[in-house]
């Protein structure tokens, strides 16, 4: 199965983003430096931070799970159509300074968390 839906930035923006998030200790958007978390918002769901999952389109999505992500916002509708999560429903994430796909937010009644794909993330 060949992956559709990987995306990459060139070598220069990505020296420039690793720089940027070592230095402020946060978490970016890979595509334009936009503060997205922090390390400290790293949560477990279904005993894992990391999941691995594939949308009705056979992409492959590699997430990370967050409490918060305060430069992420709503880019869709709520569904609860194909949710990777038992009883939440989600929405597209989207950086809130380029509009990247970042990911989705997954709500319940209760509770809400950030799935992120962590490609299109800088780590520090």
């Amino acid at each position: 199965m060949s992956l559709i839906c990987k995306q990459d930035i060139d070598l220069a923006t990505r020296k420039q983003t690793d720089t940027l998030s070592k230095e402020e200790e946060i978490i970016t958007c890979a595509f334009c430096n936009n503060y997205i978390t922090d390390l400290a918002c790293q949560m477990i769901v279904n005993d894992s931070f990391y999941h691995t999952f594939a949308n009705p389109h056979g992409c492959v999505f590699e997430i990370g799970c967050f409490s918060d992500a305060k430069g992420c916002i709503y880019g869709s509708i709520s569904s609860n159509e194909f949710s990777w999560f038992l009883g939440f429903s989600w929405q597209i994430g989207v950086c809130n300074h380029c509009s990247t796909h970042l990911g989705w937010v997954f709500s319940s009644e209760s509770d809400r968390f950030y799935g992120l794909i962590l490609e299109k993330l800088i780590f520090p």
